[in-house]
């Protein structure tokens, strides 16, 4: 058995965190996808780990091969996340992998191949998760509460470090030893950071909503149709009268069965004519009604504030804010004190 360094501590603590993580997300039930992908995570970094220390590396191989199947692996794990059900075909995504297990003693070509599709697979993946948020915007006007716009940066970040780290791989002859060994142990903590991110990010994050029969519309820049403007000026009439804006976690489905109008023809109404998805519509009239108070000197507190007008989380209610006024709720509310 070889001496442990720095690294293989590093790669032991990400073992024991992907353990933990995968643990406390699978008692949760919707992230059992992503506690599967923390799984392999823990399995892939044991097994490098047993053969960077010589206890395994007589035997055979293989961690060159789990660069093959993070892409995969996350992009199926993500899928989960949005509540898209998994199906045999998707199952293919990762047999790529199997053929180069006959060749993972070519440690540079393998991780090399590994490497490209990784790159591929953070397309895909940021491509599902960014679809997944426009498809809630257009639903729910708390679908800040539920963006996965984060992990899209975290699958960003690792596929680019990986990309990094195949430099340094190649470059083995011709570095020291000692810079060879600090460029792996910045890629392992990588690893141990954003795993940390994803496990800490999903247990505070609340269960994403299903959205089997949503249909992500993209906001259409044509002129609105005449029957689409008088369908908005209806709703329009009817949200300001009713201040059904106030309403928390306020869906399509719920403004549908207020209103009495299709929720197909609604969604279409606030696009073509507000030019705006739903959750935009919703909470600039949220954010209107507490700029109004703040203006009249209200003295309730900003949680109450935007407690009241139908927000349920403060970091939602602070980014929406923040991009409807370029103030922060703290900012606006000490102007006005002036």
């Amino acid at each position: 058995m070889d001496s442990l360094n720095f690294v293989n501590l590093i790669q032991a603590a990400t073992v024991g965190v992907s353990i933990l993580a995968s643990l406390l997300l699978w008692r949760k039930g919707t992230f059992d996808g992503i506690a599967l992908l923390l799984g392999l995570i823990a399995f892939a970094t044991l097994v490098n780990l047993l053969e960077e220390t010589g206890i395994t590396r007589d035997i055979y191989i293989i961690s060159p091969i789990f660069i093959l199947l993070f892409g995969p692996a996350g992009y199926l794990a993500s899928k989960h996340l949005t509540n898209e059900k998994l199906t045999k075909r998707d199952w293919v995504h990762i047999l790529p992998a199997a053929p180069l297990l006959l060749f993972s003693s070519h440690v540079s070509i393998v991780i090399a191949i590994g490497t490209i599709w990784r790159l591929i697979y953070a397309y895909f993946t940021a491509t599902l998760l960014t679809t997944y948020k426009r498809t809630l915007d257009e639903e729910r006007s708390d679908s800040e509460e539920f963006s996965f716009n984060w992990l899209v940066w975290v699958i960003v970040v690792m596929a680019l470090f990986n990309l990094i780290d195949l430099i340094r791989l190649n470059s083995q002859p011709y570095i020291s030893y000692e810079l060879n060994i600090i460029g792996q142990g910045i890629n392992n903590s990588v690893w141990l950071l954003a795993v940390m991110i994803i496990a800490i990010k999903l247990i505070e994050q609340k269960s994403p909503p299903t959205l089997a029969q949503a249909k992500n519309e993209k906001i259409s820049k044509e002129p609105a149709p005449e029957n689409y403007l008088s369908t908005f000026a209806e709703l329009d009439k009817l949200i300001i009268i009713n201040q059904w804006f106030l309403k928390p976690r306020l869906t399509l489905t719920d403004v549908s069965e207020l209103s009495g109008l299709q929720t197909r023809d609604i969604s279409r109404a606030i696009n073509t004519v507000a030019n705006k998805p739903f959750n935009e519509y919703i909470n600039e009239y949220r954010i209107k009604h507490i700029c109004q108070a703040l203006d009249a000197g209200s003295n309730l507190t900003l949680t109450r504030l935007f407690t009241d007008a139908g927000f349920s989380s403060k970091a939602s209610f602070n980014k929406v804010f923040k991009d409807y006024t370029s103030m922060t709720p703290s900012e606006y509310k000490s102007q006005n004190k002036v």
